[in-house]
């Protein structure tokens, strides 16, 4: 049955996905400015999550915002780091209060009705989905994928309603990896404490 799935399974060049697919914006230092419009870099994307990195933000005035012609992104777009590390990494943008750019070497990608967001984001973490991008990074000296290459890249598309139940379950069996992880730092945590103390009391003697 998996295999007759497999077989019937349509996909999509991930361009061919979007309502839109485009680089951000080419955002040099003297353009920066200490308020206005935020800059979303690569380093706020990470793999499957944003870094939010406040400390860290830049930003460009509406005026310069103007003059660039900058293209502005939303909660809810996706955006794909074209650089390491890894090449590839994906983040869905949340809500932030403020107006947004991104950086030249992150690509935008603002999906249409036939894929769920969520849905995407999820294969954009998938070994597969990394295996392709490796196939196609260039670069000797800094590793990259191209907006080109990185568009042609196959993304396996069932129905809509077969992507919100993959996304249930991925849900789920994420829901109970983060309560394991938790449950690991409580016990290491439990550990320290109990070998500090051990340590108390085999070296600290009442007077």
């Amino acid at each position: 049955m998996k295999l007759a799935k497999l077989l019937i399974m349509k996909f999509k060049k991930l361009k061919d996905i979007c309502v839109y697919f485009g680089d951000g914006d080419w955002i040099e230092k003297k353009d920066q400015s200490k308020a206005g419009i935020r800059l979303i870099q690569t380093g706020n994307v990470k793999d499957g999550y944003f870094s939010d990195r406040v400390d860290k933000g830049r930003y460009i005035t509406n005026k310069t915002f103007k003059e660039l012609n900058c293209n502005e992104i939303f909660e809810g777009d996706i955006l794909i780091s074209r650089l390491p590390e890894p090449v590839g990494r994906a983040c869905i943008i949340p809500k932030l209060d403020q107006r947004m750019i991104t950086a030249v070497d992150c690509t935008i990608v603002r999906a249409n009705n036939e894929v769920d967001k969520n849905y995407l984001i999820y294969y954009l973490q998938s070994q597969k989905y990394y295996f392709d991008v490796n196939q196609k990074i260039t670069g000797a000296t800094r590793l990259r994928i191209s907006k080109e290459n990185l568009g042609n890249i196959l993304i396996p598309l069932p129905e809509i309603n077969e992507q919100k139940k993959i996304i249930d379950k991925l849900d789920f069996a994420f829901e109970k990896l983060k309560k394991i992880d938790e449950d690991i730092i409580e016990k290491k945590r439990l550990i320290i404490n109990l070998k500090r103390s051990i340590i108390n009391s085999v070296t600290i003697k009442d007077e």
